[in-house]
C-alpha cells in the first residue's frame, strides 16, 4: 500500500520527441512536483528530473521555450548557449511568438537582435543585413578567425 501512495507522487514522461520534452519543461508546474522525463533506450535511457531544469531556467525563459523552440528548431547547442545569454527583450520577444497573426515589431527586432549575437556573440550589430556585410567583409579581408558560418545567414 505504501508503494502505491508514493508513487502518486511521482509522474514519468517517456518519448523520444524534443518537443515533448520543451513542453514537458513548459507545463511543469501544472505536472507533479516530482516529474521526470524519460528517453533513450537500453544503456542510453536517461531519467530527467524537470523540476532542476525549470529552476534554472527561470519562469521567463520558461515561458519562452515554445516560441524559442519554434524558432530555434531541435536544440543546437549554439542556440541554448546564445539563449542564456540574451536580453530580456529577446525573451519576451520569443514568448510574444505565435500570440497573435501579425508579428509585432519590437518582436522582429529583438528576434532580429538575436540572429545577429547567435552568429557573433560579442556584437553590437541588431541589423542581420549589417551583420551579413560586416561578415562578408571580414572574410573577404581574411581576417575571419571564428567558427561563424556566414552560409547560415544566406
Amino acid at each position: 500500500m505504501l508503494l502505491d501512495e508514493e508513487r502518486k507522487n511521482y509522474e514519468y514522461i517517456q518519448s523520444p520527441d524534443t518537443d515533448v520534452f520543451i513542453f514537458a519543461i513548459y507545463h511543469y508546474h501544472q505536472l507533479c512536483k516530482n516529474t521526470y522525463f524519460v528517453t533513450g533506450v537500453g544503456n542510453k535511457k536517461r531519467v530527467i528530473p524537470l523540476g532542476p531544469i525549470v529552476n534554472v531556467l527561470g519562469a521567463a525563459k520558461v515561458e519562452a521555450l515554445p516560441g524559442f523552440h519554434a524558432f530555434a528548431g531541435k536544440g543546437k547547442l549554439m542556440c541554448w548557449q546564445a539563449l542564456s545569454r540574451c536580453s530580456m527583450e529577446v525573451i519576451s520577444a520569443f514568448t510574444a511568438l505565435g500570440t497573435s497573426e501579425e508579428l509585432r515589431v519590437d518582436t522582429e527586432r529583438a528576434i532580429e537582435t538575436f540572429v545577429c549575437h547567435l552568429h557573433e556573440p560579442v556584437t553590437t550589430v541588431v541589423d542581420v543585413g549589417d551583420l551579413r556585410w560586416k561578415l562578408f567583409t571580414k572574410k573577404k579581408t581574411g581576417s575571419s578567425k571564428g567558427t561563424t558560418d556566414t552560409r547560415s545567414l544566406t
